[in-house]
């Protein structure tokens, strides 16, 4: 007597609880939380045990999109702050030098600040050269001299925040037009392909530390309780009742605003 066979080639689930997810939205939100208040990811994970892994909060943020809403928003928030915060130092700083270096006059060797030479480094920027990469030439200052001036002279750090937020635009125009015309079967795939590589590339030269000044726009993010009613969960203070826990509900979350 045979007995059919119970193997099967077909996909087959997960083993229960293996690979659960232990996202929850209280948890995620208690995350962005801490870090708007300026704490660091790492920080965040390495030093609380209540908390997930560094690695599965990236994870999470690419598999839930209102925790990588919340998630940029936060980080945003943080950045913002902290340039708000080395703007008026620098400005107290150059307040208290004076115009003349100090109360006894300027001291040492002058910056060597020329708008020229300044006007050059960002046209150069803005074509999607590493700010690196353009101080290696023996006619332009060092690294150290261009952070010097940024910090010194607030309208070449204004003017550098601008050349950087070109720079994605620029590249996707110098990378799309030199592409060959292959017919439509052939042509559009390759110009998705071109405009992806060049948005990357103009990602891994962004600089956040000279993000634009301004925030990012308001984000609320609503949660939707079993009874019906509605608490907001993003950026409402820590709930002390210890909400934020794993407890595996999955809530509808409901977003106004942007990130």
């Amino acid at each position: 007597m045979r007995f059919p066979s119970g193997r099967t080639l077909a996909h087959q689930p997960a083993p229960p609880g293996l690979y659960a997810s232990t996202y929850t939205p209280e948890l995620g939100a208690a995350i962005c939380r801490r870090l708007a208040a300026g704490e660091s990811l790492r920080a965040i994970c390495r030093w609380d045990a209540a908390m997930p892994t560094e690695k599965t909060v990236w994870n999470w943020a690419r598999a839930y999109e209102d925790f990588r809403l919340m998630k940029v928003h936060a980080q945003s928030v943080a950045r913002a702050r902290s340039l708000a915060a080395r703007r008026a130092a620098d400005a107290a700083a150059r307040a208290a030098k004076g115009p003349a270096g100090g109360p006894r006059g300027r001291t040492g060797r002058p910056s060597g600040y020329e708008p020229g030479i300044a006007n050059e480094i960002m046209t150069r920027v803005m074509m999607g050269e590493g700010l690196e990469a353009v101080c290696r030439d023996p006619a332009m200052p060092s690294v150290g001299t261009v952070y010097g001036w940024l910090r010194r002279h607030p309208e070449f750090l204004e003017d550098y925040r601008r050349s950087k937020a070109m720079v994605e635009e620029i590249l996707v125009e110098q990378w799309c037009e030199p592409l060959p015309w292959l017919g439509e079967r052939k042509s559009w795939p390759l110009l998705a392909r071109t405009v992806r590589a060049a948005e990357q590339a103009a990602r891994r030269l962004s600089l956040k530390r000279y993000a634009p000044p301004e925030g990012p726009k308001a984000l609320v993010v609503h949660l939707e309780e079993a009874d019906g009613t509605r608490r907001v969960l993003y950026p409402a203070a820590p709930d002390p009742t210890g909400s934020a826990s794993r407890s595996g509900r999955e809530p509808r979350l409901d977003r106004d605003g942007g990130a």
